[in-house]
């Protein structure tokens, strides 16, 4: 050691006596490791005396001092030694003149630097390179790990372990990273170092992982969705609406159908899109529930059980009661006497018989069910045994009958309780509650019970672990990483604490000790979805016993509450009343609130509103793809129109009278006793409302109920959707149903900012009575593919309908017109299927009145007559060889049908062409008149000039006298005259021939009509006689099979759609008229050219190749969207516009067609590998329109 390491020897006098277990100097840096004064200087003076003081008493100090100066003096000498090595370096080789000539004095020539040993300025090994910076920034932090022996520090290892393998190059070095690549790069690596120590992860993806797993509370994680999500935020249409804006049909059929939305996915799934959760998520959600709500043991059994209260279920009326047990349940249950509807007959109890099962084995029993009330002071009734509303409530009571002692334990049996009202006649079905048995004393989890907490909770259940332990507040917030706020707005309870309107009694029967106006709890508002349908029980083996003076209370208030528990000096809160059903109730609703945003007040009466407007479909109140549907349209007019979570709750079921919190005020009274206009407040007392006799107080009412809403006291304003709630809701009163429904028709029009009456109007002439029953009712139809449209369809399908007669700059009040439909219909009156009723023809005014009476006499004058025919000096007898006889010219017109015996043009009823030529046709038919008569052909020929000639002027004369109508009239261009009456379904030989007809007949009039609303249409599209010819002959051409049934009006609303469409698109770009309409033909060429499979490929390429010159887009981008057509091009208006919107959504939200099309063909069961490609497509496209910054 002294011999290798002199100088460090001489850094410290050597001491002369060294205590025990201590060594000297030299010694010391053996065993530290050091050889060199370097490894000392590489260390702080602080660290390397800390160090030191482990094996030695020397003076730490001085050494490092003087380890300082020698390494100081050693680099110095390095250094000079470096920079004269004395060898001569040739930067170049010199040639000609100049190698004769001595260089002279150089630097290099002076110094002789040696510059092979020094690198370039801004190379990777240059001692101010980043490499060096990292290199000394990882020497000193591993320095610092040294320091300190604290098993909890963080090493470097673990904190960046690839820095340790990273390879030195040009583009590790200077290209840049985001750090957010960086921090996913090192948890990847970790979390696939974890996975692959997990064999049924080992051949997994961490993404595919991610999305799997559900806890904790963060996951389900699907990347590609959150790209998406990401990618498409701002402004851009997101996944959802990106179907709508490419739907392939639009809502202009004039039917109640769900087409809009549809593409790839039907209009369910674009709904659920929008609602912005991942496929994972959602499944989690839907998933099936797992437990019961009521477990009920064999001392239940024996003992005798009742079940609480289901008052919550309706809060606010008084309802008949009684429960259903339903035949064909599992476990072989049988009722006797059945127990399928309701009953008035007697009977003290309804006997049940059920199979206990555990695997194979079956155990029989039977219990006793009988209705009653709680004090069981009454005999007992059947359960099925209506009962009208009393001061009592009434509940079930069970009571085993016959109960075997099984040899094994865990046998169960399970069946469902319907709760119902209504009448005999006709029952209303409110809730269904799951019952489980168990033979045993105490009820015990099932492995896939088990698996459920594990999976959702993180928590193993065992009976050291029991699911009791995450009542307590402390273990909940930790599983769920909820604050305690949080909770308490999860369970509405403390500061969070539902209050009741005092405008809205709750008229449930209650016991007397509670006070009726303040009768409201968590399971009326603010936290109903989590305590479900079944009041919880104490999981808690600890729980108090209640006092006496609360069980009365208890009866009703059976939602989640927090409680304070003491042990010892220490206290800490619980969750009471919770369950099994309860605790996986609660898992879904933090989820849901954390991914979407929206408070839990909020949340829970938004999608507890979406249950109850499924009405019998969902009387378990569990999740489902309603619930996601009206999720997700809120989120979309949330986005659009900025409308509150408990205002759309409204649009679906009841006007919260509730609030939860100290300031918040409840929606009710929000809208109707807001500001002080009264001297009273609108109360709702269940006072029946005549309009037919308005009294003080009704004047009163509707008064109020004006101001709240903003609508006037009128025949189209109030009364208008008063008249739509009592068809459709039922009789008006002063209750929540009926001013529901008059605030959900208000709120709707005021959200697309239109009166009521506009809005009905549209509603009807978009699906008839139908949709202005869903806007009353606001109920949600079940979630099949063949399901009629319920209120999310309408508000969709309006939302568009609004948008189009804005951007088109009409009214709802001048389409209604142009389609020739009364506006707004009478409520009362008797519609037909197609839900929309055409106009009454209206007396027409004075001045159209003489207008048609003078076409009458002038078509009498524009007749062509006998008469005129004989002036024309036409040989009177044929000159012929075989027969000679007299000629009746005026007879050989008519027979051939070239005029009538009226003098009308008979070609004025020819089939509508491209371009009128009547010359020509009236040529022909002479000819083909003149055939047969015995005339030399000069003869014929001179005579069929002037036929021809006379002819042609009738034609003129009398087609120029429509004409002059609609252009005197409606401003009708002369040559789109002909036309515009084909269009409308009419001929100007039909119409003439009205004419010559007196009185002034009905039929000319609605000739007329029709005529001049197509007129209208024409003259304000912009419309050109090519166009309107094209579209007139070739129907198809415009609307295509999509539009050709369904529509009850001319014109129909698919017409003057597609019609405004290709207005706005000639109009919007430099292609002359020609350039565009030759597309149509070029896009439907004649069977001829498409006979085989070559030729059918040419023509779409043609096709696509001529639209995308017309639409300034790429060939490829047009042919990825029109072969997905069934045609492979497209041939109609219709799906040129499809295109065009495709476009538009391609170019507001970056994406390629391709991308599109894979994003509208996203749905619930889609797999990684497209949600993938869609992500990828997103990002791409993210990255194109804004480039990526540095961020690292």
């Amino acid at each position: 050691m002294a011999d290798n390491n002199s100088l460090l020897q001489r850094l410290v006098k050597p001491h002369v006596s060294v205590q025990k277990d201590r060594n000297d100097f030299p010694t010391a840096m053996q065993q530290m490791g050091f050889t060199s004064v370097f490894d000392i200087v590489r260390l702080s003076k602080a660290a390397f005396a800390r160090q030191l003081a482990l094996y030695s008493d020397a003076n730490a100090d001085v050494a490092y001092d003087n380890a300082m100066k020698y390494a100081a003096l050693i680099s110095r000498l390095y250094r000079e030694y470096q920079t004269s090595s004395g060898t001569l370096q040739q930067l170049a080789q010199r040639s000609g003149v100049s190698s004769l000539v001595s260089l002279g004095a150089t630097y290099q020539r002076m110094f002789n630097e040696n510059w092979d040993e020094f690198t370039k300025v801004g190379a990777i090994a240059a001692n101010d390179s980043p490499v060096a910076y990292l290199t000394e920034l990882r020497r000193f932090s591993l320095q610092l790990e040294a320091t300190s022996e604290d098993p909890k520090r963080l090493l470097m290892d673990q904190r960046r372990p690839d820095l340790k393998d990273l390879l030195i190059s040009q583009e590790s070095t200077f290209t840049p990273r985001p750090m957010l690549e960086i921090v996913t790069q090192v948890l990847e690596s970790h979390l696939r170092t974890y996975l692959d120590g997990n064999l049924p992860d080992k051949s997994k993806s961490t993404y595919q992982v991610l999305a799997e797993r559900s806890y904790p509370f963060e996951l389900p994680y699907n990347f590609y969705h959150h790209q998406c999500q990401l990618g498409l935020a701002d402004n851009k249409p997101r996944l959802g609406e990106l179907n709508y804006r490419a739907s392939l049909l639009l809502p202009i059929k004039q039917v109640a159908v769900n087409d809009y939305g549809q593409l790839q996915q039907p209009a369910l799934q674009a709904q659920r899109l929008l609602c912005g959760l991942s496929p994972q998520q959602q499944q989690l959600l839907l998933a099936p529930p797992v437990f019961s709500h009521f477990y009920l043991t064999r001392s239940n059994l024996i003992n005798g059980w009742q079940n609480p209260l289901t008052a919550y279920l309706r809060p606010h009326t008084t309802p008949s009661r009684c429960y259903l047990l339903l035949s064909g349940q599992p476990d072989d249950v049988v009722a006797t006497p059945l127990a399928d509807a309701p009953t008035n007959q007697g009977g003290s109890k309804t006997v049940v018989s059920l199979t206990f099962r555990k695997d194979d084995k079956t155990v029989p029993a039977s219990i006793d069910l009988s209705s009653n009330v709680p004090d069981l002071t009454g005999t007992g009734w059947l359960i099925n045994r209506l009962h009208a509303a009393i001061d009592k409530p009434i509940v079930v009571h069970f009571q085993a009958a016959t109960l075997p002692t099984p040899t094994e334990q865990e046998y169960t049996a399970r069946f469902d309780l319907i709760t119902a009202t209504g009448t005999v006649e006709q029952p209303v079905r409110l809730a269904r509650q799951r019952f489980a048995f168990t033979l045993d004393e105490q009820y015990r989890l099932t492995t896939t019970e088990k698996n459920f907490f594990k999976g959702a909770y993180g928590v193993e259940v065992t009976s050291d672990a029991p699911v009791q332990q995450l009542t307590l507040l402390t273990d909940f917030m930790q599983h769920t990483g909820l604050t305690a706020e949080q909770v308490e707005q999860l369970v509405a309870r403390r500061s969070f604490a539902v209050r009741l309107s005092p405008n809205c009694p709750y008229l449930q029967p209650t016991p007397n000790r509670i006070d009726l106006l303040t009768g409201s709890f968590p399971n009326h508002y603010g936290a109903c979805y989590v305590n479900g349908i079944g009041p919880g029980a104490e999981l808690s083996d600890n729980a108090p016993e209640t006092a006496p003076e609360t069980d009365l209370s208890d009866e009703s208030d059976h939602a989640i509450g927090l409680e304070r528990i003491a042990s010892g000096d220490n206290t800490q809160w619980r969750l009471t009343k919770t369950s099994l059903d309860r605790l996986d109730r609660l898992q879904r609703m933090i989820r849901l609130q954390r991914w979407s945003g929206i408070p839990f007040a909020g949340l829970d009466t938004l999608i507890c509103s979406a249950m109850r407007a499924e009405g019998e479909s969902n009387l378990g109140m569990e999740l489902n793809a309603n619930t996601l549907r009206a999720l997700g349209v809120y989120r979309y007019l949330n986005q659009r129109y900025s409308i509150e979570p408990e205002e759309f709750a409204a649009l679906l079921h009841d006007l919260s009278p509730n609030a939860s919190g100290k300031d918040a005020v409840p929606l009710f009274d929000q809208v109707f006793n807001h500001v002080q206009l009264f001297d009273t407040p609108l109360i709702l007392d269940q006072t029946p409302i005549d309009l037919t006799t308005l009294d003080a107080a009704t004047q009163k009412t509707l008064l109020q109920l004006c101001a709240g809403l903003g609508v006037q006291p009128t025949e189209d304003s109030l009364l208008l959707i008063a008249r739509q709630t009592e068809k459709h809701v039922g009789a008006l009163k002063r209750d929540l149903p009926t001013v529901s429904s008059l605030y959900r028709q208000a709120r709707i029009a005021r959200l697309f900012g239109h009166s009521v009456e506009e809005l009905l109007a549209l509603a009807g002439l978009l699906g008839g009575s139908s949709y202005k029953t869903a806007l009353a009712s606001g109920r949600l139809s079940a979630t099949t593919a063949d399901a009629n449209p319920d209120i999310l369809d309408v508000l969709m399908q309006l939302d568009w309908a609004f948008a189009w007669l804005k951007d088109s700059q009409q009214t709802v009040t001048q389409v209604l017109q142009r389609l020739g439909i009364d506006a707004p219909p009478n409520p009362e009156e008797q519609e037909n299927d197609q839900q929309i009723r055409l106009a009454e023809q209206a007396p027409l005014p004075d001045e159209l009145r003489a207008r048609l009476t003078t076409l009458q006499s002038d078509t009498r004058r524009s007749l062509a007559t006998e008469a005129q025919v004989n002036a024309l000096g036409l040989p009177l007898q044929e000159d012929g060889k075989r027969k000679r006889g007299e000629i009746n010219w005026f007879q050989l017109l008519i027979e051939h049908h070239l005029i009538t015996a009226d003098g009308l043009l008979s070609g004025l009823d020819r089939t509508l062409t491209l371009t009128d030529e009547p010359v020509a046709w009236l040529q022909a038919d002479v000819a083909q008149a003149l055939k047969g008569l015995g005339l030399a052909q000069p003869v014929k020929d001179a005579c069929a000039d002037r036929l021809v000639k006379f002819l042609l002027d009738v034609h003129d004369r009398q087609a120029q006298l429509l004409e002059g109508l609609f252009q005197e009239t409606a401003k009708l261009a002369p040559d789109c005259c002909r036309a515009v009456i084909h269009w409308a379904w009419a001929t100007p030989y039909s119409i003439l021939q009205q004419a010559l007809k007196t009185p002034l007949p009905q039929a000319l009039i609605e000739d007329y009509q029709r005529v001049a609303r197509h007129a209208e249409i024409a003259r304000e599209l912009r419309l050109s006689n090519s166009a309107l010819r094209l579209f007139a002959i070739n129907p198809m051409w415009l609307g295509g099979a999509a539009y050709e049934e369904g529509s009850n009006s001319m014109p129909s609303l698919s017409d003057l759609y597609l019609l405004e469409r290709f207005s706005h698109w000639f109009h919007s770009q430099s292609q002359s008229e020609d350039h565009v309409l030759s597309y149509f033909s070029c896009a439907n060429p004649a069977k001829a050219q498409l006979k085989n499979k070559a030729l059918r490929q040419l023509a779409s390429e043609t096709a696509d190749a001529a639209l995308a010159r017309l639409l300034n887009w790429p060939q490829a981008q047009v042919a990825e969207l029109t072969s997905s057509l069934p045609d492979k091009r497209a041939t109609s208006m219709a799906q040129v516009d499809w295109v065009r919107r495709c476009q538009a959504a391609c170019q507001a939200s970056g994406l390629a067609a391709r991308t599109l099309l894979q994003a509208t063909a996203l749905g619930e069961q889609s797999d990684l590998l497209a949600w993938k490609a869609v992500g990828e497509g997103v990002m791409a496209a993210h990255s194109n329109a804004a480039p990526s910054r540095d961020n690292g």
